[in-house]
């Protein structure tokens, strides 16, 4: 190509010198001007970045060294559970402070109360139940009148029992002696404390995925061997269940162990209680039973939640910020970080915060 150029050149040159000066004239005017045309022009250089608001085969234009327009103004809409507005509930046994709207439910009296409070949806909730039966032997469970059987007596035991139809997995978070142990031996000196522990399970119910921790004590009764069955029975004391959907109950914990610390113990409970046991053993007025319980879900695995808090994320497409400004920490919709240009008000979370939960949403407008 090159020597066809050079070739097709020289046959002009020769061409021109044969007509004289005007032929060269003429070449070299046309050279000029045609560089000068292009001198004059001025070309604009941008970059193209797509619309954020508009399909991606619709482009936004920015001169160069600019950026797209950053968000000014951030709305965050709050969690339910940063929101919680409390109201008091009384009956003749026991008190409580819970979140407005939740019901709470009881059965028993002062020798056998159980009660729970649960979110208008059930999806979220406390129980504690002062003590419950297993027969020791499971062949003398329908003759003790028991209805769950235990062969050996572990909280692990008594929660896979109670729970085999829901649940997934249990997993012992710690095990630990709780601090009215010395108040349960004093009340059933009989029955020492065979074992104590709080587990972490999820479960799938009707449809939807939760997760939870659950805590009680296991007390060894005195055996008694008959024709080789055992009529001993074990004593499950301070039963105590929190549960919430999914990935949420590291949020949820503030809120149900508020509900669990304001019970207590009214007067008449007291006195029917001192009435059925005959014993100058007054019980404690508040359920402190329940503390160990939320020390267990403090102490639980930081990995398996993080775990379950990333997956949440990734199937809910959101992610996690901090508001360097507030101290709190939000679930924003995927890019929220992108769209805000650069500014230092707001970072990703690291992976243990994810074990803090977040106090609202940022959603896209």
């Amino acid at each position: 190509m090159k020597k066809i150029i050079a070739i097709i050149l020289s046959a002009l040159l020769v061409t021109f010198s044969l007509t004289g000066c005007y032929g060269l004239g003429f070449l070299g005017n046309l050279l000029i001007d045609d560089t000068e045309d292009y001198e004059d022009i001025e070309i604009e250089t941008t970059d193209f970045v797509p619309s954020t608001e508009e399909s991606t085969t619709n482009y936004v234009y920015y001169p160069e060294e600019t950026q797209p327009p950053a968000i000014e103004n951030v709305n965050v809409r709050p969690a339910e559970w940063a929101s919680v507005q409390w109201e008091p509930y009384s009956n003749q046994y026991f008190t409580l402070q819970i979140p407005s709207g939740w019901q709470v439910e009881f059965q028993g009296d002062a020798n056998q109360l159980a009660w729970r409070a649960v979110s208008p949806d059930g999806k979220i909730g406390f129980f504690n139940q002062d003590h419950a039966y297993a027969a020791k032997d499971a062949s003398m469970a329908s003759t003790l009148g028991f209805s769950i059987s235990l062969s050996e007596g572990t909280v692990q035991e008594y929660f896979e029992t109670m729970y085999k139809d829901t649940t997934d997995y249990f997993t012992v978070q710690n095990s630990c002696v709780p601090n009215n142990k010395e108040l349960i031996q004093s009340i059933r000196p009989y029955t020492p404390i065979r074992d104590y522990q709080a587990l972490y399970a999820t479960f799938k119910e009707n449809g939807w995925e939760g997760e939870g921790v659950y805590s009680a004590v296991i007390m060894d009764s005195k055996d008694v061997i008959i024709r080789g069955s055992n009529y001993g029975a074990w004593e499950i004391n301070c039963i105590c269940t929190q549960w919430a959907p999914m990935g949420s109950l590291v949020n949820w914990a503030p809120v149900i162990d508020t509900i669990a610390k304001s019970f207590q113990y009214t007067d008449y409970y007291i006195k029917q209680w001192q009435e059925i046991a005959k014993s100058a053993t007054n019980p404690q007025t508040t359920v402190n039973d329940n503390d160990p319980v939320m020390e267990a879900f403090e102490e639980r695995s930081k990995s398996d939640t993080i775990i379950q808090e990333k997956r949440s994320d990734m199937l809910q497409e959101y992610e996690r910020v901090y508001d360097n400004s507030t101290g709190e920490i939000y679930r924003a919709y995927n890019g929220f970080l992108d769209d805000i240009g650069d500014q230092n008000r707001y970072t990703p979370i690291t992976d243990n915060q994810y074990t803090e939960g977040y106090v609202g949403w940022i959603d896209k407008d």
